[in-house]
């Protein structure tokens, strides 16, 4: 039986020792667990290794395998900046243009210092704006830019995260 139980670094926020992040170790591994996942975004890298090495612990206990799940953050590819510091309201259905062209932002456009996303975008292909908060399609292509509508508005703003769908 496979059970994975998602363990972040939530959990030793939440808790004020090593002893309690032990007895819940513990526990879901009497219960079945034998995946537990390290969530990487998010905390100290030595926090990580005590996790890891109360897993392993765990593991020596029970002489039973724990597989540890290292869960690493993508890319950040991120959008230029806006002459307005506030950033921009994109209004559904309006065309929105993603170029390499390095002038601050506006309302119609700004700059996606990737030539590689935009080469490899095609008519169809949507791009998530501000971890997902925004959604975008494109709706054309050209050298060194993508043009594209709002599917979902919202107001984007300097160096904002995009990604691709």
């Amino acid at each position: 039986m496979f059970i994975a139980i998602y363990i972040s670094c939530l959990l030793i926020e939440l808790c004020l020792n090593a002893s309690h992040i032990l007895f819940s170790i513990i526990s879901y591994h009497v219960l079945g667990a034998d995946v537990f996942r390290l969530n990487f975004s998010h905390g100290e890298h030595s926090q990580k290794q005590d996790l890891l090495n109360i897993i392993r612990a765990v593991e020596a206990k029970y002489d039973h395998p724990i597989a540890i799940l290292g869960d690493l953050q993508g890319p950040k590819l991120r959008v230029g900046t806006f002459a307005n510091k506030d950033g921009e309201v994109l209004e559904a259905g309006q065309t929105f243009r993603l170029d390499l062209d390095d002038t601050p932002g506006t309302n119609e456009r700004v700059m996606l210092p990737h030539p590689e996303i935009i080469e490899a975008s095609e008519v169809g292909h949507e791009l998530l704006i501000d971890d997902g908060k925004m959604k975008l399609e494109v709706i054309g292509t050209g050298d060194g830019y993508l043009d594209c509508k709002v599917v979902v508005a919202g107001r984007i703003k300097d160096r904002k995260v995009s990604m691709c769908i």
